[in-house]
């Protein structure tokens, strides 16, 4: 007789559950009449019979989405080739009834293998991308690159701020926004290619002028000290770089001829092999 009461019970526990839906946290649900209302308050966390009507249940954790192949265009009317970002979005629990109820069934992304919905999702994706054109457009192409984290910012600003005219503050709130890929349009990479060489060839042009322009000072400077002391000075420091060079031969096993300084002609010399 036990065993058919414990039997009865787990039979009554399985009938009962098969008409209840769970909300898990970071969820919340709605119940949806017989007849297609929704009513207005929500359903917090628990099971929820579902044997008239049923229970649509809606994420209200951080939520994160993407927006990729976009194709804004810079300050100086570059549109970039490709810009993907990701974006994460929170919605208060309590305000779902309403967005659900107030807009339209296209505004929210609906998760068909999971059975959830992100509420107001597509909306939220349409402002977010909304921001990100209007933030890419503040910089030049050549330094979006360069300010990427300024433009994540600006499109979180820029996305808030639409939200607050449109009555939705206290509602929705995009939190974060990482700009995932950058790819400027060829032409905008080969002209920064091209300015980067003329850059490189100006240094280079730079350069040599400085070095023509010392050049011609310590020609002057010579010119101004050609007195013979000087001149002596300059004999002696070729010589000793004569004999520096000679030195350096001769440690690589080279064949030195030592020409002496009076050599007027070949009956001359008097050399030495070393």
């Amino acid at each position: 007789m036990k065993m058919r009461k414990t039997a009865a019970s787990i039979l009554i526990l399985g009938f009962v559950l098969a008409g209840c839906a769970r909300i898990d946290t970071g969820e919340v649900g709605l119940r949806r009449t017989f007849g297609g209302e929704i009513e207005a308050q929500e359903l917090g966390t628990g099971w929820h019979q579902v044997l008239v009507g049923d229970v649509i249940k809606f994420v209200t954790k951080e939520i994160l989405l993407e927006e990729n192949d976009l194709t804004p265009q810079s300050a100086d009317k570059s549109v970039l080739k490709d810009f993907d970002i990701t974006f994460t979005y929170s919605v208060r629990p309590d305000q779902v009834a309403e967005l659900y109820t107030k807009y339209s069934v296209s505004t929210h992304m609906v998760l068909e293998s999971e059975n959830e919905i992100f509420p107001m999702g597509n909306f939220m994706r349409a402002i977010v991308r909304t921001a990100a054109y209007s933030a890419v457009s503040e910089f030049d192409a050549l330094d979006i690159n360069t300010n990427r984290a300024k433009i994540e910012q600006r499109i979180v600003q820029i996305s808030n701020a639409k939200l607050d005219r449109e009555g939705l503050a206290g509602s929705l709130k995009v939190n974060m926004v990482n700009v995932r890929n950058i790819d400027l349009a060829p032409d905008v990479v080969a002209s920064a290619n091209r300015a980067v060489k003329a850059q490189n060839d100006l240094k280079t042009k730079i350069t040599e002028v400085q070095i023509a322009d010392q050049e011609a000072k310590r020609i002057a400077a010579l010119s101004a000290n050609s007195g013979p002391t000087y001149v002596e000075l300059l004999k002696a420091q070729a010589l000793q770089t004569q004999s520096d060079a000679l030195m350096r031969a001769a440690d690589k096993g080279s064949t030195i001829w030592v020409v002496p300084q009076s050599f007027t002609a070949l009956g001359n010399v008097v050399g030495s092999q070393q």
